[in-house]
């Protein structure tokens, strides 16, 4: 007659046996997914490298410059068409948040001196 510890060191080992066949397949798995994310890595970095090539080719200084020239028509901008932050005029004293909250998105008017953000405000006291 077979003793009991015989019959559980072959069922442990059965046990292990049936682990490692399935172990070895799910490491076989995984090998073919690791290869798979390892190609479409190779794939994203290729993709990467032509739209930094595409970025630097849009980007060229000379080709915008040409570009803004012959479809927006802009020019260089000259020495007349700069004025000092003091000569902007302030909003007159009437003008309320209210008078702007009634008037129509057509008739928006940019914002005045007077509400410059307070980074310029503080640099704006000091001169």
């Amino acid at each position: 007659m077979i003793k009991r510890a015989t019959l559980i060191w072959m069922f442990l080992a059965t046990a292990a046996g049936i682990g490692l066949f399935v172990l070895k397949y799910k490491v076989k798995s995984m090998e073919g997914q690791l290869a798979a994310i390892h190609g479409k890595t190779l794939e994203n970095l290729e993709a990467v490298h032509v739209l930094k090539a595409e970025w630097s080719y849009l980007n060229q200084p000379a080709r915008l410059e040409d570009l803004g020239r012959r479809l927006l028509n802009l020019e260089p901008v000259k020495a007349t068409q700069t004025i000092d932050i003091e000569d902007i005029p302030f909003r007159p004293v009437g003008a309320s948040n209210g008078a702007a909250r009634n008037s129509s998105l057509t008739n928006v008017r940019p914002p005045a001196a007077d509400q410059v953000p307070p980074l310029f405000a503080k640099i704006r006291r000091k001169q």
